[in-house]
């Protein structure tokens, strides 16, 4: 995944190929697997890790964040404020409670076919769950107590994006699915936001004040906030749902394309409005300390790396898209995994093969195996 990232949102990468109208992909007949089909690309993906050696616990954590095989972003923005991470380790370690991570994500498929097909988790976020387990037990094989890393998927977003509720619940139960069938609840713990939400009586009150206040410093010219919201429109531009728009449509409203002008400025208003209901989510979280509920002290990891967050890699290089927002492809020769836009994969010449999970509720295939 690229590097260099914004302060306030995932990085954002662009359709190579919105301009091809012609299918030049093929994809062989589908195949049926069990989990254990997953398990060699998943060693490889996810691989074992290790915390390193070191002076005390707290140095050794630091490392190991830092370290290649984990760290996403520069590792000196985790480096730069050691001694608050290390004091953040030390709170839980001198009490020898379980040490307690926090991290959002996984709030459901995007709701645009040019990117996936799927309504419902895939071998992407499989190797997501199994690449965020390998963190905690690193960690637990070296400090007996403990660690637990609770995953905040961001099912309460669904109303940002026009996507009906329900849609993000099935994802977030096909989710827990996962991660139990596989094994990967050891030390993940998943929470589904919209119910935090929904249980935290009088947050959607707050919600919606910050969300005012934002929008009347948005209007004031406050730098930060402008900053903020315009960093986040590409990606929620991207990831808005379009009842009844078609593919080809949707294309040409992408590409900025005349023919489609209306339909474009129809999604820039709602991403407009949707960037500034989603950072009065983020300051409203905070002000009312809703993590701190289910993680007290929990020490924050994040796939938008920045200064004051550890930002960990969600998937190995060379995926450079979330696995939420487009289909896994996997390369056999290369031994290396890669999330595409569905229009793009099948507008470029190539030949692949549908890998479908047994008992998966989503007809759309699970994986996509380079040929």
């Amino acid at each position: 995944m690229a590097q260099a990232t914004s302060p306030y949102v995932f990085p954002f990468r662009l359709f190579r190929n919105l301009d091809k109208t012609v299918p030049l992909a093929e994809l062989s007949a589908d195949r049926t697997v069990d989990r254990t089909f997953f398990e060699p690309m998943l060693d490889v993906l996810a691989p074992a890790l290790s915390v390193p050696a070191g002076d005390t616990l707290e140095d050794r954590l630091l490392s190991f964040f830092a370290q290649p095989s984990v760290v996403f972003g520069d590792p000196e923005w985790i480096l730069s404020l050691a001694d608050q991470w290390k004091a953040d380790f030390r709170s839980f370690i001198e009490r020898g409670q379980p040490l307690l991570f926090t991290i959002l994500g996984f709030p459901f498929k995007a709701p645009v076919p040019l990117k996936t097909p799927r309504m419902l988790p895939d071998f992407g976020e499989v190797v997501m769950l199994k690449r965020l387990n390998e963190i905690g037990r690193a960690i637990a094989a070296v400090y007996a107590p403990g660690v637990k890393i609770h995953v905040f998927a961001e099912g309460a977003f669904a109303r940002l994006n026009d996507i009906p509720q329900s849609d993000a619940d099935q994802y977030f139960q096909a989710l827990e699915k996962l991660a139990h069938d596989f094994g990967f609840s050891e030390y993940v713990v998943l929470h589904d936001l919209q119910k935090a939400v929904e249980d935290l009586d009088g947050f959607e009150k707050v919600w919606s004040e910050v969300s005012a206040e934002i929008r009347q410093r948005r209007d004031r010219g406050d730098e930060k906030t402008v900053i903020a919201l315009r960093d986040a429109l590409p990606v929620t531009f991207h990831l808005m749902r379009n009842e009844g728009v078609d593919d080809d449509t949707l294309r040409r409203a992408y590409l900025n394309d005349g023919s489609a002008e209306t339909v474009r400025a129809d999604i820039q208003r709602r991403a407009e409005e949707s960037v500034l209901g989603y950072r009065g989510f983020l300051e409203a979280r905070d002000r009312v300390s809703m993590l701190e509920r289910y993680a007290p002290r929990g020490v924050a990891l994040t796939v938008s790396p920045r200064p004051g967050r550890i930002g960990v890699r969600p998937l190995p290089a060379p995926s450079d898209v979330l696995p939420y927002h487009g289909v896994p492809v996997w390369s056999p020769e290369s031994k290396a995994l890669r999330i595409e836009y569905y229009w793009d994969l099948i507008h470029e010449a190539g030949s692949f093969e549908p890998i479908k999970l047994q008992g998966d509720a989503d007809p759309a295939p699970f994986l996509y195996i380079e040929q």
